[in-house]
């Protein structure tokens, strides 16, 4: 991503962030959803590239909490389903943190078996 797409889509986040505690001070509705303690993301129906944007750092948080880099906190996705509407996604149930921890195992095991295939060809019959 270049440096101005970034830039860019750190002040969709600001600006989504700043309406959405606006929002929250004068009509609290989400906030108790949102874990403490939690990363949030912020999507919308009418921007995709933010949306997807977010969900792909939310999935490298993810990974990286399951590899023990990043400290574990639950991820939360703000979605503006409609205009003025939005709800709470779980962006790190306990299913998905199965799915990225099998997914990690699956390649430790694959590498792990192409390692002992590479010394085995070293080694004289």
């Amino acid at each position: 991503m270049r440096r101005n797409d970034q830039a860019s889509l750190t002040d969709k986040n600001l600006d989504q962030l700043a309406e959405f505690l606006s929002h929250e001070l004068e009509h609290p509705a989400l906030g108790t959803q949102i874990p403490d303690g939690a990363h949030i993301f912020h999507g919308s129906y009418d921007d995709t590239t933010l949306t997807q944007a977010n969900l792909q750092l939310a999935s490298k948080m993810l990974l990286g909490m399951t590899l023990g880099y990043i400290e574990d906190a639950p991820l939360v996705m703000v979605f503006e389903y409609q205009p003025g509407r939005r709800t709470v996604v779980d962006l790190s149930s306990m299913a998905q943190k199965g799915s990225v921890r099998a997914f990690v195992e699956r390649f430790q095991e694959r590498n792990q078996r192409e390692m002992i295939v590479r010394i085995n060809e070293l080694v004289p019959a």
